[in-house]
C-alpha cells in the first residue's frame, strides 16, 4: 500500500468520524428528552420511559426500553423509578419473565422511599407471600406470607390518606372469612372513609359490608344506598347488585322490572355477571320470552369475557342437554372450571359429580373435598351433602354427631331436604 492510499483511508475514516459526529449532534438536537436522559438526569429518564411505555406520536410503544429506562432512574436512587421497575416484573411487561421476587425487591427500595403506590403493592405481596422462583441454574428464595405486616402497612397508609389503601385493607379481610371476625369493623370504618371519596370500588365493597353483616350490623338500606351511588357515577358492575336489591326489596321497595332494566342496561354495556344473570331470564322465561338459545348466547359471552362462575350454567346445560347434546364429560369439566376459579356452586356440583360419577370414575373422597370447600363457603346444598357424607361415613370418617350439626345448620337456613333427612335420621 502507498503513502497516497493510506492518506485516503486515514481521511475516509475522518469523514466517517466526523459525520458520525454530527449526526449524533443532530440525533441529540432532535431529541433533546434522550440526549437529557443519556446524560443521567432522573426526570427526563423516567419521562422517556413513560414515552416508550405509552407510546406517543413520535416514540412508538417499546416496553424493553420503557423497562430499560425504568431501570437507569431506579439504578439512581428514583423511588418512581423502583416503583415501575417493579410493576414491570409483577405483570411481565419489557422483560424476560414476571418475576414476584425482583417485583417485591424494586417495591421494597420505593417503599422505603415513602412512596404509597409502592407500599400498596408491597402489602399485598406480602398478604399472599411470594413463592420461591425456579430458574435453570438455580432457585430464587421466596418471601413468606405475612398477614400481620401487610395489615399494618395498609392501615398506615389508609390511615395517612391514602385511600386505595382502606379500600384493599377491606377486600383483604373480605376475602378471609377468619379475618373478619377480628378486623371486620376497621375495615368497614376503613372502607367508609374511602368510599366517600367516591371510589366505586370502596362503594361496591361498603354496600356488601352493609348487606352481610361485616364488621357490624346488616343494614340493607345503606348498602342500597352504596349500590346507587356506585350506579351514578357509571359503574355497571353496581347495576347487578342494585338490581339484585330491587328484586328481593333489599333496602328499597321489590321492583322486579326496574332489576330486570338495570340487568339488561349493564349486560348490553358488557358486564358478564349480567350476561350470566340476563341469560337466567330467557333461561326461566322471566320478564323474556323463553329462549335456551339466547340463555346459552348469553352464557357463553360471560364465559368467554372471563367471568368464571359462567362456567356453572354452561355446565348445568351440558349435563342435562339443555339447547345442547347432553354431554357430562363437558359438564364435569365446567363445573371443575367453576371450582378451582373459586366458586362455591361451582364446587358443589364437582362434588357431585365425584360422588355420582357424572362424567367421570365416582369417588367419595373426591367429592367430600369439593364439599368442605363449597361448605366453607356457606354453600347451602354443598353443607347439606357433607353432613350426609359425615352421618354415614362415606367417603370420609364417620361422624354421626358433626353430620347431625351441619344437617341442622342446612335446615336452619331453610332447606328441606336435609329437614327429611335429619326427621328420618
Amino acid at each position: 500500500m502507498n503513502n497516497s492510499q493510506k492518506h485516503c483511508i486515514v481521511w475516509v475514516c475522518l469523514i466517517a468520524l466526523l459525520l458520525g459526529s454530527l449526526l449524533s449532534a443532530k440525533e441529540q438536537a432532535d431529541d433533546p428528552l434522550r440526549a437529557e436522559a443519556l446524560a443521567g438526569n432522573i426526570d427526563s429518564q423516567l419521562k422517556l420511559g413513560t414515552e416508550f411505555f405509552f407510546g406517543t406520536q413520535t416514540r412508538p410503544r417499546n416496553l424493553v426500553l420503557a423497562v430499560y429506562w425504568f431501570r437507569q432512574s431506579a439504578e439512581q436512587g428514583s423511588a418512581d423509578g423502583a416503583y415501575n421497575l417493579g410493576v414491570s416484573y409483577e405483570k411481565g411487561w419489557g422483560v424476560d419473565r414476571i418475576s414476584l421476587i425482583q417485583a417485591y425487591g424494586w417495591f421494597d427500595k420505593a417503599a422505603k422511599q415513602n412512596l404509597p403506590e409502592a407500599k400498596l403493592r408491597l402489602a399485598l405481596l406480602l398478604a399472599a407471600g411470594v413463592p420461591d422462583e425456579h430458574l435453570t441454574k438455580e432457585t430464587l428464595p421466596g418471601i413468606a406470607a405475612d398477614r400481620p405486616a401487610a395489615f399494618r402497612l395498609l392501615r398506615e397508609l389508609a390511615k395517612g390518606g391514602y385511600l386505595p389503601a382502606a379500600r384493599e385493607f377491606g377486600r383483604l379481610i373480605f376475602n378471609d372469612r377468619a379475618s373478619r371476625e377480628a378486623n371486620g369493623k376497621e375495615a368497614r370504618e376503613l372502607l367508609i372513609l374511602s368510599a366517600h371519596s367516591d371510589d366505586v370500588e370502596s362503594l361496591l365493597l361498603l354496600g356488601t359490608y352493609f348487606r352481610d353483616a361485616i364488621g357490624g350490623s346488616g343494614d340493607q338500606s345503606k348498602a342500597f344506598e352504596c349500590y346507587k351511588k356506585a350506579v351514578e357515577l357509571g359503574s355497571n358492575e353496581a347495576k347487578v347488585n342494585l338490581a339484585t336489591a330491587y328484586e328481593f326489596g333489599f333496602g328499597v321497595a321489590a321492583d322486579p322490572q326496574r332489576a330486570f332494566e338495570l340487568v339488561k342496561e349493564a349486560a348490553v354495556a358488557g358486564n358478564p355477571r349480567a350476561q350470566l344473570r340476563l341469560g337466567d331470564y330467557y333461561l326461566n322465561g322471566d320478564m323474556v320470552k323463553h329462549s335456551l338459545t339466547e340463555a346459552l348466547s348469553l352464557y357463553r359471552k360471560s364465559f368467554d369475557a372471563g367471568y368464571l362462575s359462567a362456567a356453572v350454567r354452561l355446565g348445568r346445560c351440558a349435563e342435562l342437554g339443555l339447547g345442547m347434546r347432553a354431554d357430562p364429560v363437558r359438564a364435569a369439566e365446567l363445573y371443575g372450571i367453576a371450582a378451582r376459579a373459586g366458586d362455591p356452586d361451582g364446587q358443589y356440583a364437582f362434588g357431585r359429580c365425584h360422588q355420582k360419577g357424572i362424567g367421570m370414575d365416582s369417588d367419595a373422597a373426591g367429592a367430600v373435598f369439593w364439599f368442605k370447600t363449597a361448605t366453607a363457603a356457606g354453600q347451602l346444598d354443598a353443607i347439606r351433602e357433607l353432613g350426609i357424607c359425615l352421618l354415614i361415613g362415606n367417603g370420609v370418617e364417620k361422624d354421626e354427631a358433626q353430620g347431625v350439626k351441619l344437617l341442622e345448620a342446612a335446615v336452619a337456613s331453610g332447606d328441606a331436604e336435609a329437614m327429611v333427612i335429619l326427621n328420618n335420621h
